[in-house]
C-alpha cells in the first residue's frame, strides 16, 4: 500500500509530455469514475487499465531494426506517394504508407499478404514469442492469439497519438518497438505514455526497446517536437490471422 502511494506520487510529479493535456484530463476523469479497479487488482480481477505496461530493453538488435526498415521499403504501399498524399506534411509525402492518421502521422501494413511472416520469419517469430513469454499477467497463455496487424508507424514533427482514452480496441496484446535512434535522427518528444491513477507513466525508450501492454489499456504518443519517430507496432487478437488492413 505504501509502495503504491509512493509510486503514485513519483508519477504525479513527472512532467506531462507535449500535446497530452486532453488525454490527462480523460485519465483523471476515468480514475475518479472507476475507483474500484484498484481493489479488483488486489483480488485477482484486474482490468487492463490497472495492469502495468512492460519495457523490454533492447528487444531488437541494430541489425534487426534494419530488417524492419528493409521490410518497409520492400512491402510496397497501397497509396501512391505524391499522387494522393498531397495533404501530408512535406516530410511524409514520399513515405510509403497504407493509412494516414494525420498530416504528420502515417502507417504501413507489414502484415498484408503475410509479408513479414514469410520474408522475415525469424524476426517475426522473435517478436511474437516475446509478446507471449514475458513475466507478469498477460492473459491466459493457452489462449490462441493471432496477428491482427504489424505496422510501421512514422511521425513527423507535430505528429502524435493524442486521442484521449485511445485503446487498441478488438486486440488482446499490443507491443510498440522504437526504431528511431535519437542520436542520429534528432528525435525529441514522441514518448509513449500510459496512465496510472490518472497520472502519466512516461516510457523513455531507446532504439530497439519495446513496450508491451494489454490492448485495452489507454496509451498515447506525445507530440514529436524534432526529428522523425518510427516504430513497429504489433497487435494480437483472438480472430484469424489478418493479412489485409486492421479489420479484415
Amino acid at each position: 500500500f505504501f509502495f503504491s502511494m509512493a509510486l503514485h506520487c513519483i508519477m504525479a510529479e513527472a512532467p506531462l509530455p507535449p500535446g497530452l493535456e486532453g488525454a490527462q484530463d480523460w485519465a483523471r476523469d476515468y480514475a475518479a469514475a472507476n475507483p474500484s479497479e484498484a481493489f479488483e487488482l488486489l483480488f485477482g480481477r484486474p482490468s487492463p487499465e490497472t495492469l502495468p505496461a512492460l519495457v523490454i530493453p533492447q528487444l531488437l538488435s541494430p541489425e534487426e531494426v534494419k530488417q524492419c526498415f528493409s521490410a518497409g521499403s520492400e512491402v510496397g504501399s497501397s497509396i501512391e506517394p505524391f499522387a494522393t498524399s498531397s495533404w501530408l506534411c512535406a516530410a511524409l509525402r514520399a513515405t510509403p504508407h497504407d493509412i494516414g492518421y494525420s498530416g504528420e502521422h502515417v502507417a504501413l501494413y507489414l502484415h498484408k499478404g503475410g509479408y513479414l511472416q514469410t520474408k522475415q520469419p525469424a524476426l517475426c517469430d522473435k517478436l511474437l514469442h516475446s509478446m507471449r513469454r514475458q513475466p507478469g499477467n498477460w492473459g491466459d497463455p493457452a489462449l490462441a492469439l493471432q496477428v491482427r496487424c504489424i505496422e510501421l508507424h512514422t511521425y513527423a514533427v507535430g505528429g502524435g497519438l493524442l486521442e484521449p482514452g485511445h485503446r487498441d480496441n478488438g486486440s488482446k496484446l499490443s507491443m510498440s518497438v522504437l526504431l528511431s535512434d535519437a542520436a542520429t535522427t534528432g528525435l525529441e518528444g514522441g514518448q509513449i505514455v500510459t496512465w496510472s491513477g490518472g497520472e502519466p507513466v512516461v516510457h523513455e525508450l531507446r532504439r530497439g526497446d519495446a513496450l508491451l501492454f494489454h490492448s485495452g489499456k489507454a496509451h498515447n504518443v506525445a507530440t514529436v517536437t524534432s526529428g522523425m519517430r518510427q516504430s513497429l507496432v504489433i497487435e494480437l487478437w483472438v480472430g484469424p490471422t489478418n493479412t489485409k488492413d486492421r479489420e479484415s
